[in-house]
């Protein structure tokens, strides 16, 4: 269950970056940079990829944590 709530947060945590990026430059009407935002979701995949697999992070960190 924590596993999936990290992976929730971080996915949030990535949209709220990109969306304050994006307005920001909107707001200043500056060009938003495709590179900035590709980096800026990279969290993001990260976030999805684990909550995907969160069963299978939870046993590897399990695994880790009882050695």
């Amino acid at each position: 269950m924590l596993v999936r709530f990290v992976a929730v947060a971080v996915i949030g945590v990535s949209l709220l970056e990109v969306g304050l990026y994006v307005a920001g430059n909107l707001v200043h009407h500056l060009p938003v940079g495709m590179v900035h935002c590709a980096l800026l979701t990279v969290p993001l995949v990260v976030g999805i990829a684990m909550l995907a697999r969160s069963r299978a992070v939870a046993e590897w960190l399990s695994e880790k944590l009882d050695e």
